[in-house]
């Protein structure tokens, strides 16, 4: 059989019904679109529209086993139940390709959609969809799925963080040259955009709060669920509990060292193995960082990205803390990559207010 193309979509938003349920195997998937079938009636979309197929949306890394899925239809109508619920899903940008056989072998197709992000200016976000144009479950090999990885615009956020901050003629001198980057554009190209862009911004303003500012609206987003399972332990304890209940998952936390106010932070390596492993200060680092954009400038320190960059990875704690927290939070880098350190580290200090509800520190 033929690959399918993989093909670049700007998809459009829709009203979906929805149940929002974690799943361990594929086979749990069917049963939910019956459930939905039976509670929306005739407020699924018509054929005529082409929008009555159903889909699911991965929540990647929202749970630590198995999967956190929407199963759903677009509707043309609300529909609340206990089980079904209705929301807008957002207009996104996505790289698509068709899947054609069983689902057992979906994850070749996904794969491949990783593999052609890995060469081309993208990066992806934490969710997936999967819309099942022929869903067949007696005959599999006839289905038809495609598979939809939503993006993550790193350069729009920044245009946005740029306006936002600076204002829009700020913004129009650091996007220069963004024209020439396309879904085609090679992943070299694009880092090399970035570079420019972030070495614009240090010229613009030596005002590094601001600079802070602009950067951390390009963070992906914390898994939400992840957020609010912390916020609910905080909010029915004290603020230790959040760091006992981090200690507790090596892989999706760090383990921060509270004094008084403030969270002292070691980023884990991404590769551990790879890590611990390395022969060269080269490969110890590429093991260490947890961002592609960043990884082709670890060849050699200093490094020709600026070290402004790494605000971006605050983002991803400040989203956290502030999620769980309800409060702003300042958040600076102590030591990363790009400044030539060895490893990554932040200080996350807190509303002072907060102070007072941690248990006395170790």
């Amino acid at each position: 059989m033929v690959d399918s193309p993989i093909i670049y979509k700007k998809l459009e938003p829709a009203q979906i019904a929805f149940i929002k349920t974690r799943i361990d195997t594929r086979d749990q998937i069917p049963p939910l679109f019956d459930h939905l079938q039976k509670a929306c009636g005739d407020a699924i979309c018509g054929e005529a529209a082409d929008k009555n197929h159903p889909l699911v949306i991965f929540h990647g890394g929202a749970v630590k086993e198995g999967f956190l899925i929407e199963a759903a239809y677009p509707v043309t109508l609300p529909v609340e139940t206990d089980e079904v619920h209705t929301r807008s899903l957002e207009a996104a940008p996505a790289l698509t390709m068709f899947h054609h056989g069983p689902h057992q072998t979906i994850r070749e197709s996904v794969m491949k959609i990783y593999d052609y992000l890995d060469a081309h200016a993208w990066t992806t976000s934490l969710f997936r969809r999967e819309i099942y144009r022929v869903l067949d479950p007696a005959e599999p090999q006839n289905n038809i799925t495609e598979v939809q990885v939503i993006l993550h615009e790193w350069d729009r956020l920044f245009a946005e963080g740029a306006e936002k901050v600076l204002g829009a003629k700020a913004r129009q001198q650091l996007m220069q040259g963004i024209g020439t980057i396309t879904p085609k554009s090679s992943f070299a190209e694009y880092t090399a955009w970035i570079q420019g862009a972030i070495a614009r911004l240090d010229a613009l303003t030596d005002d590094n709060e601001k600079k802070c500012q602009v950067v951390l609206h390009c963070a992906h987003v914390f898994p939400q669920e992840r957020i609010d399972h912390l916020r609910l332990i905080y909010k029915q304890g004290v603020f230790d509990d959040i760091l006992h209940e981090m200690y507790r998952d090596h892989f999706w936390y760090e383990k921060p060292v509270r004094r008084g106010n403030v969270l002292y932070m070691r980023k884990n390596p991404f590769n551990p193995e790879g890590y611990e492993n390395a022969t060269t200060p080269v490969e110890r680092r590429k093991a260490y960082c947890h961002c592609s954009f960043v990884h082709p400038f670890l060849d050699e320190i200093p490094a020709k990205l600026s070290p402004t960059f790494c605000f971006c990875g605050a983002g991803w704690y400040r989203r956290l803390w502030e999620g769980i927290l309800g409060q702003p939070v300042n958040i600076e880098h102590v030591e990363t990559l790009l400044k030539g350190n060895d490893q990554c580290t932040l200080t996350i200090t807190l509303p002072l207010e907060l102070a007072g509800e941690c248990s006395p520190e170790r």
